[in-house]
């Protein structure tokens, strides 16, 4: 009896560390994803551009939406979790220009079309990839990990109400 109670114990545990190490690798993707707004808003302000692109969106809401269910997530609420990283991208975006009003930029930007949006668009089925794998293994994420998901995101310019938005919209997410 006692091998067994150790032995579930030794089970259990595994199986917690695993949910953690799913929730940090999706949390960490997301992350990447949203390390990509410096080179846009400078590849943007570079070419003249506005950081708002409502054609843009649609197009990538549309993408996240089809990989979605592709990959069995709820589509309407994995577009209110992508709605809410463009709107965090775009204030990560507006914050970079206005630093550079006073401190214009030294570095040079990746090229928008060539490289950053097929690397966007990879990261944004990557997120759907690891969060379908999560949930059909741990269900929805939880309130429990607003820490980690908060430590996460590294990205100069996400605030602390940027990341609840985020998250918010992250832990909505169902299969459907």
């Amino acid at each position: 009896m006692k091998k067994l109670i150790t032995y579930t114990i030794l089970v259990m545990s595994s199986l917690t560390v695993q949910a953690a190490s799913q929730a940090e690798s999706l949390f960490n993707t997301i992350n990447e994803r949203l390390s990509y707004m410096e080179d846009v808003a400078l590849f943007k302000a570079n070419n003249h551009l506005p950081i708002e692109d409502v054609e843009r969106e649609k197009v990538v809401v549309k993408k996240a939406i089809d990989s979605a269910a592709n990959h069995g997530l709820s589509p309407q609420q994995t577009k209110a979790f992508f709605q809410a990283q463009i709107a965090v991208a775009k204030a990560i975006q507006y914050r970079h220009r206005a630093d550079w009003l006073s401190q214009p930029a030294s570095n040079q930007p990746r090229d928008l079309h060539q490289v950053i949006r097929p690397e966007l668009l990879t990261l944004g089925n990557q997120i759907n990839v690891e969060l379908a794998a999560y949930i059909e293994q741990n269900g929805k994420i939880s309130a429990k990990q607003e820490d980690m998901f908060k430590q996460s995101i590294t990205v100069k310019y996400v605030s602390e109400s940027d990341k609840e938005l985020l998250f918010n919209a992250l832990k909505k997410i169902e299969l459907k």
